[in-house]
């Protein structure tokens, strides 16, 4: 049975060059997710020579969250098989990506050179959401 849930999330960002310019930006917001039908977390090994499922196919969508944990290597998320092409995004060490998907294949991960493992949240949506 799907359920509902209230996303609460912020982010802070400041950037500052070596000639002393500098910029902050600050973002609050709260997101209500309808039709829930399933949540995952946790981490995972993503390996380099096969893809690591973060989200298996779902039935409309989903909204994702993936954080490289590594130091040294990057991680490429796709939206299906790495074999596909359909790259939602290349993690550098210590970067994430959050994003809504509206396909409904599954959300994979290749890293680059050696394991890397990733921290991931994703949410299945249906129909309604």
């Amino acid at each position: 049975m799907a359920q509902n849930y209230t996303f609460n999330g912020s982010l802070n960002i400041t950037a500052t060059s070596g000639t002393g310019y500098s910029q902050a930006q600050s973002s609050n917001f709260s997101l209500n997710i309808t039709g829930v039908d399933q949540i995952a977390s946790g981490r995972i090994d993503v390996p380099t020579g096969s893809d690591a499922t973060i989200m298996s196919s779902p039935g409309y969508g989903k909204i994702i969250y993936v954080k490289n944990m590594d130091d040294t290597n990057y991680v490429t998320v796709y939206d299906g098989a790495s074999s596909d092409n359909d790259i939602i995004g290349v993690l550098e060490p210590g970067e994430f990506l959050f994003t809504i998907i509206r396909g409904a294949g599954a959300t994979t991960a290749r890293a680059n050179t050696g394991v890397v493992t990733v921290e991931y949240f994703a949410v299945e949506i249906d129909s309604a959401a």
